[in-house]
């Protein structure tokens, strides 16, 4: 009986817990977020970097924007895994730290992204290596939110090829926050012509 008891008892971090209370309260701003990782196979592949930024009404809340990298270590040696790492000069942080940060940063708000779905998919392995549950918050995705603009059915969309459809210049896409910002401008035309609140 030890053993189901543990399981329905299990000590669950702080930063998790204030994470799944957070959803007794209204969602009151939506979070973007871009994703850099090594690939596309969610069950092999890693990320690399994330950035987020806030939409509160119609303004994008630039100050409250960050962009975090991730250290990756090969596990049997002390050699960096990914050459974006190496040459990147940014300070870079542990998975579970940036896991902590964006969680903290989330609460409940809505999340928005570009193919959302493999980005909600890519957190939630993470949370898996920590033993912990699954992303909760409630998802739009701009691609998506494009395809019923334009009337269309699970077509894909580049944020180039949205950004033109919408009139809407988006700067060169160098980094994880240039995306995150660019879905942000996309995420705003889109909610006013569909008519979100």
């Amino acid at each position: 009986m030890l053993g189901i008891s543990n399981i329905f008892n299990k000590d669950y971090p702080e930063f998790w817990k204030k994470y799944t209370e957070s959803f007794k309260f209204k969602a009151t701003k939506y979070v973007v977020i871009s994703l850099e990782t090594s690939g596309i196979d969610p069950e092999k592949d890693v990320i690399m970097a994330i950035a987020a930024t806030s939409v509160i009404g119609n303004r994008i809340i630039i100050k409250d924007s960050f962009e975090l990298f991730i250290q990756r270590i090969n596990e049997n040696s002390s050699e960096l895994t990914n050459e974006f790492i190496t040459v990147n000069k940014f300070e870079k942080i542990s998975e579970n730290d940036a896991i902590v940060t964006l969680l903290n940063y989330l609460s409940n708000s809505i999340i928005i992204g570009h193919r959302v779905n493999f980005d909600i998919e890519m957190l939630d392995k993470c949370l898996s290596r920590m033993k912990l549950g699954k992303i909760r918050n409630e998802a739009y995705d701009i691609e998506a939110m494009f395809n019923k603009l334009q009337e269309t059915n699970d077509k894909s969309y580049s944020l180039e090829h949205m950004g033109k459809a919408l009139k809407i210049n988006l700067s060169d896409r160098n980094s994880v926050s240039d995306d995150a910002y660019s879905i942000a401008l996309l995420f705003l035309k889109l909610k006013d012509k569909l008519g979100i609140q």
